[in-house]
C-alpha cells in the first residue's frame, strides 16, 4: 500500500532534512499539528509568549548559530504580530524563514476565520513571499525558502501554509523534494578591483576599516584580523560587527570613532553598509577614497561614491586581498604602529576615555547609566553574549560594554526597533548553550517583550537580564521637552518606583533591585551565580541622558530624525 503523508508531516520532515534544530512558535491553528509533528521528527518546538518575540528569537538563534532561524506561526493576527520582527531581519540582512498558517484556500473570499492576504503583507519586507498551493509542494517550496534566505545578501522569507494544504494527505511518490544540490561557490572579487584595493591600502597614510556583521556568514573573522594586523589598519566595528575582532585589540578605535571617520584618507568597508549608522558615508573627508566589499551589487556606491567596489563574498575577497599583499607588506604593521596617524588616534582614544571616567566612577545617587555599564563591563565573562536594547542604554553600552567573540553582540542594528533585547537573548542562549548571556535593556525597551522572561525561566536558561530603569522613554527628558508646564498625564514616563525584578520573581526566576552604586556588583554576582534566569532592576536617574546631546534638538531629532 502506498504511504500517505499529511501536509503537517511534510513540514516537519522537511525542516528536519534541512538541518533545522528548533522552530519558534506561539501554538495556534492551523499549525498545531505541524508543531506536534516537528517535535516527533526531532525538531524542537520553542513556545514564546508573542509572535513578534518568537520570530526575534528565531532570528538571533540563526545569527548566533550561523544558520537560518525558523518561526512556525498561526494565522492572521499571529502573522501580523511577526511583521515587526521580519522588518528587523530585513533591515539588518539577517536570514529568517517564517512559516505562517492561513485560512483554507477553498474558503477564500467568504470571510473565513482570520482570513488575510499574508503573502502581500510580507512581500515588501522579505526576499520572497509565497503561498504553498498543494501539499506535495511543501518540501520543494520550504527548501527553496532556505536557499533564498541565505543566497547573496541574507534576509527573511515568508511561506504561507493554508489550513487545507496542511491537513491534506498525499502519496509519498507524488511529493516534490526540496532542492538537494550543493549551493554554488561563494563569488570571488574581480582581480583588477582586488589589486586596486590592495594598492590603496598599501599606500594609505591614514587607513581605516569599517567592520560589519556581514563577516558573520562567511566565518571569515580570522582572515579579517590577519589582513588588518599585517597592514596595521585601525578599525571601527558597526553595532553588531563588534567581537569579530575583540574590542580590546590595539587596532580598535571605537573610542575615537568620529575623529577616525573624519580624518581617514582610505576607508575599506567590509561587510557593513554606509547607512545612517555611519552617517551615510558623509562623515568621511570629501577626499577620502572608499573601498567597498559587499555581496550585494546595489550596495556599492549607494550612499557614497566608491573608489573601488568589490562585489564578492566577504571571506573570498579577504582571501584575495591577503594573496594580493603577500610579500608587499613586510614591516608595514610596525611602521604604521609609530605613524602620526596612530599616535593621533591613540591620543583621541585616551582623551575620550578620560572624558567619561568621572561618570564611570561616580558614587552619586540616583545612579547614572555609565556607572551601571562599568559594573557590567568589569564583571561579565569574556565570552559573554550581550544583547542591548533601548536608546540611552544602547548609546551608553556602545561606549562602555565590550564584546570579544564573533556573533556575540546583538541589538536592533540599523532598524532601531525597541523590544529586541529580551527575545534576542533567549534565541542566543539556545543557540550557544553554556555561554553566558547578559541582556541590557532600558525600561521602555524591556516593556515591549518583557513577558518573555517567563520563556527564559521555563526553558531553564540562566540569562542575566538588566533593566536600566530610568522611569520612561529617555527618562524624564522627553517628557519635559514635550510638556514643559503642568500636564495631567504622563505620556513618556512610567509609574515611579516600578520594580521589574518582581516580574521575574513571579515566574520563579531570581530578582534583584539596586538603588546605590555599591550595590550593583554584588547584585550582578548573585544573578550570575543563581543558575537560573535572573533580572537585576537598577534605579537610574531619570534626568541622566548623556551621551545623547539634547541642546536645541526637538524630540524627534533626539530619536534620530
Amino acid at each position: 500500500m502506498t504511504e500517505e503523508l499529511s501536509g503537517n508531516d511534510l513540514v516537519a520532515r522537511t525542516l528536519r532534512d534541512q538541518g533545522i534544530e528548533a522552530v519558534f512558535t506561539v501554538v495556534g491553528g492551523p499549525v498545531i499539528e505541524a508543531v506536534a509533528a516537528c517535535g516527533a521528527a526531532g525538531v524542537r518546538p520553542i513556545g514564546a509568549r508573542h509572535e513578534q518575540a518568537a520570530a526575534m528569537m528565531a532570528t538571533s538563534f540563526g545569527y548566533v548559530g550561523n544558520s537560518v532561524g525558523t518561526a512556525l506561526l498561526a494565522s492572521g493576527p499571529a502573522v501580523t504580530n511577526a511583521l515587526t520582527a521580519v522588518h528587523v531581519a530585513w533591515d539588518n540582512s539577517l536570514p529568517l524563514v517564517v512559516l505562517g498558517g492561513s485560512s483554507s484556500q477553498r474558503q477564500r473570499g467568504r470571510m473565513p476565520f482570520q482570513e488575510a492576504d499574508q503573502v502581500t503583507l510580507m512581500r515588501p519586507i522579505t526576499k520572497w513571499s509565497i503561498q504553498v498551493d498543494s501539499a506535495e509542494r511543501i518540501p520543494e517550496i520550504i527548501g527553496m525558502a532556505y536557499r533564498k534566505a541565505m543566497a547573496g545578501r541574507p534576509g527573511p522569507v515568508y511561506v504561507d501554509l493554508p489550513a487545507d494544504v496542511l491537513s491534506a494527505r498525499v502519496e509519498k511518490e507524488r511529493v516534490r523534494p526540496a532542492p538537494a544540490g550543493p549551493p554554488p561557490q561563494p563569488p570571488q572579487g574581480d582581480p583588477a578591483a582586488i589589486e586596486r584595493a590592495a594598492e590603496l591600502l598599501l599606500r594609505a597614510e591614514r587607513p581605516l576599516a569599517l567592520v560589519g556583521k556581514g563577516v558573520r556568514w562567511s566565518e571569515s573573522h580570522e582572515e579579517l584580523r590577519e589582513l588588518l594586523e599585517v597592514l596595521g589598519v585601525p578599525f571601527l566595528p558597526s553595532p553588531m560587527g563588534r567581537g569579530f575582532i575583540p574590542d580590546d585589540h590595539p587596532l580598535c578605535v571605537s573610542a575615537a570613532r568620529g575623529h577616525a571617520m573624519r580624518n581617514a584618507d582610505v576607508v575599506i568597508v567590509i561587510g557593513a553598509r554606509l547607512n545612517w549608522i555611519f552617517g551615510g558615508g558623509q562623515a568621511f573627508a570629501p577626499e577620502a577614497k572608499i573601498i567597498q566589499i559587499d555581496i550585494e551589487p546595489e550596495e556599492i556606491g549607494l550612499w557614497r561614491d566608491a573608489e573601488v567596489g568589490i562585489v564578492a563574498d566577504i571571506g573570498s575577497a579577504l582571501g584575495q586581498l591577503l594573496s594580493a599583499i603577500e610579500g608587499r607588506a613586510e614591516g608595514m604593521a610596525a611602521l604604521r604602529q609609530e605613524s602620526a596617524w596612530r599616535h593621533e588616534l591613540r591620543e583621541q582614544v585616551a582623551k575620550n576615555e578620560a572624558a567619561v571616567e568621572p561618570l564611570l566612577n561616580s558614587d552619586a545617587t540616583p545612579l547614572n547609566h555609565h556607572r551601571l555599564m562599568r559594573e557590567i563591563r568589569d564583571l561579565m565573562p569574556r565570552d559573554a553574549i550581550v544583547t542591548v536594547d533601548g536608546q540611552i542604554t544602547f548609546a551608553t553600552a556602545r561606549q562602555i560594554v565590550p564584546s570579544f567573540t564573533p556573533a556575540s553582540r546583538l541589538n536592533s542594528g540599523s532598524n532601531g526597533c525597541m523590544g529586541v533585547g529580551v527575545p534576542f537573548a533567549v534565541g542566543a542562549a539556545l543557540a550557544r548553550p553554556g555561554t553566558p548571556v547578559i541582556s541590557i535593556n532600558g525600561d521602555s525597551a524591556f516593556g515591549f517583550n518583557g513577558m518573555e522572561v517567563e520563556t527564559a525561566v521555563r526553558l531553564g536558561l540562566p540569562i542575566v537580564f538588566v533593566v536600566d530603569n530610568n522611569q520612561g522613554i529617555m527618562g524624564s527628558v522627553l517628557e519635559r521637552q514635550m510638556f514643559p508646564g503642568e500636564h495631567p498625564d504622563a505620556v513618556a514616563m512610567y509609574t515611579p518606583g516600578a520594580r521589574y525584578d518582581k516580574l521575574m520573581e513571579a515566574f520563579g526566576g531570581h530578582g534583584e533591585h539596586v538603588e546605590r552604586p555599591e550595590e550593583i556588583r554584588p547584585a550582578l554576582e548573585r544573578a550570575f551565580a543563581a543558575g537560573r534566569a535572573a533580572l537585576v532592576d537598577v534605579a537610574v536617574d531619570p534626568a541622566a541622558i548623556w551621551p545623547i546631546p539634547t541642546a536645541g534638538r526637538s524630540g524627534s531629532r533626539l530619536m534620530g530624525y
